[in-house]
């Protein structure tokens, strides 16, 4: 176990399996690994929970009527973990490796999570329990359920006694859309609750702050059992900006921070133009939660098909850098070492990486 930002700022990637090669095999994992490296990036964020699976042996899966494993990439026709590879890259190249719990509270409707215990997926305000994207119809778990919360408990446990990391992420996902939350067992417990017997509005006030409070118990729960299971470890989150994140998800993650629940906050600032992206660095919020929390920003490199230019990721890494927050995640792999905006080429992509993290962090 380790913490980069002990040595100075933190210069993290998410490591995403989507537009990827690098999940098809350890030789893809370890070129990754030592190029980022070599660019001087000192903490990796790979995905390790994706569409209901596990990118790693898990006996809770089992016991719900899931794989062991997710079959993608070839995992579990092989004897590849590649949480246990990510660690043990981390470890040769210095760099910490913080598992990506990306999916969050999300699951495919078709998944076996989902079809086994469709009593745990929360509904809409129209009593649809599946809303469509990126193409996959999904719905979500409902963390106001017990059994919901016993089920994560247990996944998370089980994962850092596991594996020796410092921290876990989750991240926007880690919520649901404040169109939810209207299956039977929710309402029922908001109107005993509260005494509110009226179906609320998804936007109404009380609603929506009971719901922000009920994620806010299920984070302190994780968090108390995690670090029972592995003192030291860290909680790692990475919201979108408040108070957006709260009016759309109900994630009040400002209120996790001053509870003490998490240790560190990248916030997902993905703002074309630096006026906008600078306007969000300006935010009250953050500015009244800096050393309270170790305060980093997720910074967009890019996706297939919207690449940034490595002079925009520059600028905005140096306002991140002038604002004086703890450092940057940038989203994602690809984008930032491969993906090239007109008039860039890989070689000259890199070199822009290199200029930016020109020394190691410290």
């Amino acid at each position: 176990m380790r913490r980069a930002t002990a040595i100075g700022e933190l210069r993290g990637v998410w490591v995403s399996d989507v537009d990827s090669q690098v999940m098809q095999s350890r030789d893809n994992m370890a070129a990754l690994a030592v190029q980022l490296a070599n660019l001087h990036l000192n903490a990796l964020y790979p995905v390790v929970w994706s569409q209901g699976e596990t990118f790693y042996p898990s006996d809770v899966m089992v016991r719900h009527g899931a794989p062991k494993i997710s079959g993608r990439y070839g995992l579990g026709t092989d004897d590849r973990d590649p949480v246990a590879d990510w660690v043990a890259l981390g470890d040769a190249y210095e760099m910490d490796v913080v598992p990506w719990f990306e999916w969050g509270l999300k699951v495919p409707a078709d998944s076996p999570l989902a079809r086994k215990h469709a009593d745990w997926l929360s509904r809409d305000d129209s009593g649809r329990s599946t809303f469509d994207q990126d193409g996959m119809t999904t719905a979500y778990l409902n963390f106001v359920h017990p059994a919901v919360q016993q089920f994560y408990e247990e996944l998370v446990v089980e994962f850092v006694t596991r594996y020796d990391v410092p921290a876990i992420q989750f991240d926007d996902h880690f919520s649901l859309k404040n169109t939810f939350g209207y299956d039977d067992f929710t309402l029922g417990c908001y109107k005993e609750e509260t005494g509110k017997h009226a179906r609320p509005a998804p936007a109404d006030a009380d609603w929506l702050a009971w719901r922000a409070a009920k994620l806010t118990q299920f984070v302190s729960r994780i968090s108390k059992a995690i670090k029972t299971a592995r003192p030291g470890i860290e909680l790692s989150v990475s919201p979108n900006p408040y108070p957006w994140s709260y009016k759309n998800y109900v994630q009040d993650w400002p209120a996790w921070v001053e509870k003490g629940l998490v240790d560190e906050v990248v916030v997902q600032v993905y703002r074309d133009g630096m006026p906008r992206f600078e306007g969000e660095l300006r935010s009250p919020v953050l500015a009244r939660l800096k050393g309270k929390a170790r305060l980093a920003i997720g910074v967009m490199a890019g996706q297939k098909p919207q690449p940034v230019p490595i002079e925009m990721v520059a600028g905005q890494t140096a306002k991140v850098r002038e604002f004086g927050f703890s450092g940057v995640v940038y989203f994602f792999q690809e984008s930032l070492v491969r993906f090239t905006a007109p008039g860039e080429t890989v070689d000259s992509r890199i070199e822009g990486i290199r200029r930016i993290l020109s020394a190691p962090a410290g």
